[in-house]
């Protein structure tokens, strides 16, 4: 009986310890999860659905994100509130982000010339021209989520953001769906979004990364599995299309993607608590339609709204759980970069020598020390800036010294084929065909040969390398030819008071040159250089059909001169934009030193007696001056007064210096080629030859002139621009214009230009009007210039 007594004293006491220990047991809260899918420009609407969570503080535990989901969501997590998402996508440069381009400054000064010149451009591979692997590369994309996510640099595990995060992304070469969990979150960010043949391809650890909506659009399971009890979700994914849809080819080839999507959503929705459906009110807004985010996040709201209901429950069934709200956001850690490692995109470490010492020359930046967003993006412009690479980025490796700062670099091919089109009312119609070459033969080199196949053939053969270790000075060797309608005024003026006009209908000019030239560059928009130049021109004439029938030996050559010259220049172009520009600088200053003069007047004597006078040096009335040097200096500035006005204003000196002494009554005789050509409505990069209302391209050609130009450049909307502007001048025969005399004159012109920045080039239409030759011009040009 005493046996049974303990043993039940026994069972008892146990009994009650058992229950003491379960009443002390803490039982875990429920977690609470957030899902958001991709969908392109759609997935805007999510930023509604973020600021619904903030308004009612719903404490979120986890997400998941695919593509636009995987954007929103990773910043959401560092801790972004709705509210500054969206005035994040209203703040951003949706046309940039979407190209492939950089801003005109953060090209380097030697790639100028050549870059924004040319519609479409084709890797070459063996010799041939190949499709890229995508539209988009995303350069500018990398930046802006480098500058958003740069608090978090030195988180290496998603985990230890404010909020648990994870993005989608597909493996395109073995497939299947990874999960991001770690590593740079501005990468993962950008794998997520790498739309197949839209955006170029993310390598992670290794793998060749895509959208992960390939395998899973809406990941609910996934933050099911991080330990969500509660899922909220929302959907801006596919929808299928009509039989009457599919019709159209490219919505067949879309519907076979999206079958599969929606079967999967309609799996992934059976785990959500809470789900907001976009799809039907997103119906007319496609992936592409970033230009809309207003309207889509508008939508976005409204679509929020109507779920409150639920979402209010959850915020009530967390208070009553005793869970506090929370979103705290990343603060940055201001660590030393320690240590700069280069890659190639696919992981593989840079080994050359020449490329590394060349990489660290473009970046700048000193181990042992902070950089901000903005001057580590600003190292990695000037990187992208030399046109090496298709694609240059970074990310951070966090370590206890410090950061280590990983530089990944895509290399473009050595072979680029490029192409436009062009057509003014002045000249003619064209096709331009470029082949860039870089590393043929010579190491940081680049050989460029462009032709322009049209009836005033243009072409040109160009070679420059790098000669020293840090990149800056360079060697070019160059060889052009052009072949164009001469606007020259005196050739129709004197043809017509000596009676010629009747005969000789049109003025072709042709121009060789071929110079060699050492050029040193200061920085990203500044150079200096010297050369000498071999330059050749010939002009020609055509008689109407009527009249070379009576002239048995007819010759079109007219006028025939070579010379040499040894020039010394200075470049600055700091403009933003190459056409339109709405802020920077471009300043040309030059001196060129002529000799060598060789000319031939052939028959004109006989033909054109007037026109053989005005351009014989052996002329009486001239005076050829000897150690003839010319000086330019011409100064384009824009300055942005809003986002719409642009102030832009032009200083033109152009003068001439010689040993010579010019006498009383005399006139100081220059070739075609040593002359100041004035006119034309468009902005050119040529120093000798200054724009002017009212007049043609190279219309009115002076010895000397100075001048002053203002306009003011209004972008009412989109890429239209409306630019009235005026010029003042002070043009003379004699070698400089500073002073009044019988040879000089002053000139006003004024004028109207309507442009429009388009796909296939700049378009230009403009009215103007000078008081030198009191005639409305009207000028039309469409695509990029030779």
């Amino acid at each position: 009986m005493t046996k049974k007594l303990l043993f039940c004293a026994l069972f008892a006491a146990l009994t009650l310890s058992v229950n003491a220990q379960d009443s002390l047991q803490i039982t875990p809260r429920k977690k609470y999860g957030l899902a958001l899918s991709g969908g392109g420009a759609k997935g805007f609407a999510h930023i509604g659905l973020l600021k619904a969570i903030d308004s009612l503080q719903i404490k979120i535990d986890y997400i998941t994100g695919t593509s636009m989901g995987g954007i929103l969501g990773g910043l959401y997590a560092m801790g972004y509130t709705g509210e500054e998402l969206k005035s994040t996508v209203y703040g951003m440069n949706w046309k940039r982000i979407l190209s492939n381009k950089i801003p005109y400054n953060k090209v380097s000064i030697e790639e100028k010339d050549e870059f924004d010149k040319y519609i479409i451009e084709f890797p070459v591979e063996k010799r041939k021209p190949t499709l890229p692997n995508s539209y988009i590369e995303g350069q500018y994309m990398g930046e802006v989520l480098n500058t958003l996510t740069f608090p978090a640099k030195h988180i290496n595990d998603f985990s230890k953001l404010p909020i648990s995060v994870e993005m989608t992304s597909s493996d395109i070469i073995n497939g299947g769906l990874i999960m991001q969990k770690k590593g740079s979150l501005p990468l993962a960010i950008r794998s997520t979004l790498a739309i197949p043949a839209a955006f170029s391809p993310v390598f992670i650890d290794g793998k060749m990364l895509v959208d992960g909506g390939l395998d899973r659009n809406f990941p609910v399971a996934e933050v099911k599995q991080m330990g969500a009890d509660v899922v909220i979700g929302g959907y801006t994914g596919f929808r299928l299309f009509t039989k009457k849809e599919i019709e159209n080819p490219l919505k067949m080839i879309y519907q076979t993607h999206a079958i599969r999507s929606v079967e999967d959503y309609e799996v992934q929705k059976k785990n959500t608590d809470v789900l907001v459906n976009f799809v039907a009110p997103l119906e007319d807004i496609t992936t592409k339609d970033f230009k809309k985010f207003k309207k889509i996040i508008k939508i976005g709201e409204d679509e929020t709204k109507k779920m409150l209901p639920e979402l209010v429950k959850i915020a009530e069934e967390q208070r009553q759980l005793g869970i506090s709200f929370s979103h705290d956001s990343v603060q940055e850690i201001k660590k030393p970069t320690v240590a700069f490692k280069y890659f190639n995109e696919d992981g593989t470490e840079i080994t050359s020598q020449k490329e590394l010492n060349s990489l660290k020359n473009q970046l700048q930046l000193e181990e042992g020390n902070y950089y901000d967003a903005k001057t580590v993006n600003e190292s990695i412009d000037r990187i992208f800036g030399t046109r090496l690479y298709d694609k240059a980025y970074y990310t951070y490796t966090d370590t206890e010294n410090g950061l280590i700062m990983n530089i990944f670099l895509k290399k473009s091919t050595s072979g680029r084929f490029k192409m436009a089109l062009h057509y003014d009312n002045e000249q003619s119609v064209g096709i331009i065909l470029n082949y860039t070459y870089r590393n043929l033969l010579l190491s940081k080199s680049r050989l460029v040969a462009t032709v322009d196949v049209s009836e005033r053939f243009k072409a040109r053969l160009n070679m420059q390398k790098f000669v020293d270790g840090k990149d800056r000075l360079w060697v070019s060797a160059d060889a052009k030819y052009t072949t164009a309608d001469s606007n020259d005024i005196f050739f129709k003026i004197l043809n017509d008071n000596d009676g010629s006009g009747k005969l000789f209908s049109e003025y072709r000019y042709q121009n060789f040159g071929g110079s060699f030239s050492i050029n040193y560059k200061l920085g990203t928009n500044s150079a200096i250089g010297t050369g000498i130049e071999y330059n050749t021109e010939l002009l020609k004439n055509s008689l109407n059909d009527i009249s070379q029938s009576t002239f048995d030996n007819y010759s079109k050559k007219m006028y025939s001169h070579s010379n040499y010259s040894v020039s010394l220049r200075f470049i600055q172009n700091s403009l933003n934009t190459r056409y339109f520009s709405k802020s920077g600088n471009f300043l040309q200053i030059g001196a060129r030193s002529y000799f060598g003069d060789h000319y031939n007047l052939y028959d004109l004597v006989h033909l054109q007696p007037m026109l053989y006078d005005y351009l014989n040096p052996e002329n009486p009335m001239y005076t050829t001056p000897k150690s003839l040097i010319g000086l330019y200096l011409n100064e384009n500035f824009s300055f942005p007064v809003s986002k719409k006005i642009t102030l832009k204003a032009n200083g033109y000196v152009g003068q001439h210096f010689s040993s010579s002494k010019i006498e009383e009554g005399q006139i100081p005789f220059l070739f075609l080629n040593q002359k100041f050509y004035v006119g034309g409505s468009e902005f050119n990069n040529d120093g000798m030859n200054p724009e002017f209302e009212g007049f043609r391209q190279k219309e009115l050609p002076v010895n000397s002139l100075y001048k002053a130009g203002f306009a003011v450049q209004y972008n009412p909307f989109g890429e239209f621009y409306v630019t009235p502007s005026m010029s003042f001048s002070q043009i003379s025969a004699n070698l400089t214009s500073f002073k009044d005399d019988d040879f000089a004159q002053k000139v006003f012109g004024y004028g109207i230009n309507f442009g429009y920045n388009s796909m296939a080039g700049p378009i230009n239409f403009s009215v103007s009007r000078n008081d030198f030759l009191n005639l409305w011009r009207f000028y039309f040009s469409i695509g990029y210039k030779f």
